[in-house]
C-alpha cells in the first residue's frame, strides 16, 4: 500500500480528487528499480502492471537470432505491462529500467479488490490508461501511415496512396 500524497505525483491520476487518491492508494505497491533491472521479461505471466512515477523503462523485442532491439520507452506516469495484464496474456517485450525507477504497481488481487469496492473509481482510473493507450495507438498509426507513404488529404480526412 501506498501513501496517496505519493500518487499525487503520477502524471496518469492529475485528474483524480484526494478522496479518489486515497481510496486508489490502498490498492498500490511501490515499488525501485534500480539501472539495469529487469521489470518483466518477454514470456512472463502478466500478474500486475505498473505507473512509471520517476525515471525510463526500456522496452525490448527479440528476434530469431537472440538479439534484442530497442523498439520504446515508457516514463512520466505511463502505464507499463498493461497490455499483457488485460488481455491475461504473456508479455511480448522485456522491460528494463534504463534510469532508477520509481513506480506504482497494482496486482491481479488489488485490481479485483478495486473493482468490487469501487466499480466507478477503477472506470475513472481505466479511462486515464486508455486515454494514454489511444495516443500510443494513434501515434503508431501516424508512423505506419508515413512509413507506407499515405497521406491526409485537407477537406476529406481520407488516406490517399
Amino acid at each position: 500500500m501506498v501513501k496517496f500524497e505519493e500518487l499525487k505525483g503520477c502524471t496518469l491520476l492529475k485528474g483524480f480528487t484526494e478522496e479518489e487518491l486515497r481510496l486508489l492508494a490502498d490498492h498500490f505497491d511501490f515499488v525501485e528499480f534500480e539501472k539495469g533491472e529487469l521489470l518483466f521479461d518477454e514470456f512472463d505471466p502478466p500478474n500486475c502492471f505498473y505507473l512509471v512515477k520517476e525515471g525510463r523503462v526500456g522496452l525490448f523485442r527479440s528476434d530469431n537470432f537472440g538479439r534484442w532491439t530497442k523498439v520504446a520507452a515508457v516514463y512520466g506516469g505511463a502505464p507499463l505491462g498493461e497490455c499483457a495484464f488485460f488481455l491475461n496474456s504473456p508479455h511480448s517485450l522485456r522491460a528494463v529500467a534504463e534510469t532508477p525507477v520509481k513506480a506504482f504497481r497494482i496486482d491481479r488481487s488489488s485490481f479485483e479488490a478495486l473493482k468490487e469496492e469501487n466499480p466507478s473509481l477503477l472506470i475513472k482510473f481505466l479511462e486515464a490508461v486508455l486515454s494514454v493507450l489511444s495516443e500510443r495507438l494513434k501515434s503508431e498509426d501516424r508512423k505506419f501511415s508515413e512509413l507506407c507513404g499515405f497521406f491526409s488529404v485537407p477537406g476529406g480526412g481520407r488516406w490517399k496512396k
